[in-house]
C-alpha cells in the first residue's frame, strides 16, 4: 500500500465485484473521516448545525454515490463554505441556505451541458496543480491537528512536559501512531488503518471519551424539514457560495473525474464530470431542505479511500450506513462516539493522504506544465484559497500559450514555421500542380 503504485487494471476489482463488503473495504471507507470529523465537529458546536441533518445526508449521498459509481467516490464538506461560515461565526440556517443555491447552480451545469465549456478552463497542467494543491493543504492541515492542545474533540488540554519545555501531547502520539500506522501498512490481513484506529480508540479512552459516551442513550433523532428565508438564501450567496464555485468545479468536478481514472481506469467510466455535478446537486438539494452541511465529492478524499484499501462502492455503503445509524439511533449525539478519535490519529491519516495525493503530479512534462501546476499549488497554498491558486494558474498557463502560439507563427527569415522550411512567397506564384514556374527575362 505504501510502495508502488499499480496500474488500475491490476488494484481495480473485475466488473462483477462492484461491491465489496471486507475489512479492507472498512479500512479504506474510513479513510477521509481526517477531512470530514474536524470541519462537522466544529459546525456542530460553533455554528450549531443539527448533528442529525448532517449525518443523515452524508451517509444518504455516500450510499448513493457508491451505488451509482460502483467506486468509493468520497462525500466532504464544501471546504469553503466551511471555512468561512466556521471563521465568521454564521448561522446554521444560512449553511444550509448555500445548500440550495449551490444545488441550482451545479444542477443547472448539469443539464444544461455547460460543463463541457468549462472543461476547457481545467487543462491537465491545471488539474495536476490543483491536485498538488490539495495535496500541501492535506499535509498543512494534518501537521495542525498534531498541534492542538486537546487529544480528543471536546476533551481538556493535554500536554508533555520534557525538562522545562512544555508541548502538546499530540507532538508525541501522533509519531508513535504513524510509526505503528507504516509498520502495519503490508499487512495483508488486517488493514493498517483498522489497526490504526484501535490504537486511536484506545488513546481516545484514556483521555476522557469514556466519559462522554456514558452520558448517550439510545433514541429515535430525525432531520426536520425547513426553507431558509429569503434574506438567508441572498447573503448565502455573496458569503459563501461564490468563493466556494471556483474550487467545486476544480477538485469536486474535474480533478475527482481525473483521479478516478488514474486510480481505476475504465472502471471509473461513470465518474465523469456531468455525473458528479449531478450527484452533488441532488445531495446539496437534500441538505439545504433538511437543514444539512452542504456537501462534495474531492480528489483528495478519493485518494484517502483508495489508498487505505477501499476498491468498490461498498466502501461507501458501509461509511453511509455507519453514519445513518449513529445519526438515527442515538438522539443526535453522535460527536461523543467519534470523540474516542483523537486528533493526533486523524493528523496520521491526512498527512498520508496528502503524500500519497501528491504523487500524482508525476506525469507532469516539460517546464511550462510543472510551472503552471506549481503556481496553482504554491498560490493556493499560501492564501489558503485553492481558487486564488486555479486564477494564478489560470493566468500563467494561458500567458505561455500566447507566448508559444506566437512565436510559432512568427517566420524566420526563410518561412520556418515549427521546424518545416517553407518559401515566403506570394501564393499567386505558386501553381495548383505545386510547380513553381519563376519568369525571367521572357524565359521560364
Amino acid at each position: 500500500m505504501l510502495g508502488r503504485e499499480k496500474p488500475a487494471e491490476e488494484t481495480a476489482p473485475g466488473p462483477d465485484k462492484s461491491f465489496r463488503f471486507s475489512l479492507f473495504e472498512l479500512g479504506g471507507a474510513l479513510g477521509d473521516l481526517g477531512t470530514f470529523l474536524p470541519l462537522v465537529a466544529a459546525l456542530i458546536t460553533l455554528n450549531h448545525m443539527n448533528a442529525t441533518s448532517i449525518f443523515v445526508i452524508g451517509g444518504l449521498a455516500y450510499i448513493a454515490a457508491g451505488l451509482f459509481y460502483r467506486l468509493p467516490v468520497p462525500v466532504q464538506p464544501l471546504k469553503a463554505v466551511a471555512a468561512i461560515a466556521i471563521a465568521g461565526g454564521l448561522s446554521a440556517s444560512m449553511i444550509s441556505a448555500s445548500g440550495l443555491i449551490m444545488a441550482a447552480f451545479l444542477l443547472l451545469l448539469a443539464v444544461t451541458g455547460t460543463v463541457s465549456l468549462l472543461a476547457r478552463l481545467f487543462p491537465r497542467p491545471i488539474i495536476r496543480g490543483i491536485q498538488l494543491g490539495v495535496a500541501l493543504l492535506l499535509v498543512r492541515a494534518g501537521l495542525a491537528l498534531i498541534n492542538k492542545q486537546q487529544v480528543i474533540a471536546g476533551g481538556g488540554e493535554a500536554s508533555v512536559v520534557i525538562g522545562n519545555v512544555s508541548f502538546p501531547a499530540g507532538w508525541l502520539l501522533a509519531p508513535a501512531l504513524g510509526a505503528a500506522f507504516i509498520g502495519f501498512a503490508r499487512n495483508r490481513k488486517l488493514p493498517a488503518s483498522l489497526i490504526l484506529l484501535a490504537l486511536g480508540t484506545s488513546v481516545g479512552l484514556f483521555w476522557g471519551s469514556f466519559s462522554a459516551l456514558q452520558e448517550m442513550h439510545l433514541g429515535l433523532s430525525l432531520p426536520v424539514f425547513a426553507l431558509p428565508s429569503l434574506g438567508n438564501l441572498t447573503s448565502a450567496l455573496v458569503l459563501l457560495v461564490i468563493p466556494q464555485i471556483p474550487l467545486t468545479l476544480g477538485n469536486a468536478v474535474f480533478s475527482t473525474a481525473d483521479t478516478a481514472r488514474t486510480y481505476f481506469g475504465p472502471l471509473a467510466r461513470r465518474v465523469t464530470p456531468r455525473a458528479l455535478l449531478t450527484t452533488m446537486g441532488l445531495a446539496n438539494l437534500g441538505a439545504g431542505l433538511l437543514g444539512g452541511m452542504p456537501v462534495c465529492h474531492g480528489s483528495g478524499g478519493l485518494t484517502a479511500h483508495f489508498r487505505l484499501g477501499a476498491r468498490t462502492g461498498g466502501a461507501n455503503i458501509m461509511v453511509g450506513g455507519l453514519f445513518l445509524s449513529l445519526a438515527l439511533l442515538f438522539d443526535g449525539q453522535v460527536l461523543p462516539i467519534f470523540s474516542l478519535i483523537p486528533y493526533s490519529m486523524l493528523s496520521v491519516m491526512v498527512v498520508f493522504t496528502g503524500i500519497q495525493h501528491a504523487l500524482l503530479v508525476r506525469d507532469l512534462k516539460g517546464k511550462t506544465e510543472v510551472s503552471v501546476s506549481l503556481a496553482v499549488a504554491i498560490v493556493g497554498l499560501a492564501t489558503s484559497n485553492l481558487a486564488i491558486g486555479l486564477g494564478s494558474g489560470l493566468g500563467l498557463y494561458f500567458l505561455a500559450a500566447a507566448f508559444t502560439r506566437r512565436r510559432v507563427a512568427r517566420p524566420s527569415l526563410f518561412g520556418r514555421v515549427e521546424g518545416k522550411m517553407i518559401a515566403a512567397l506570394p501564393q499567386r506564384l505558386i501553381s495548383k500542380g505545386r510547380t513553381l514556374k519563376m519568369k525571367v527575362g521572357g524565359y521560364e
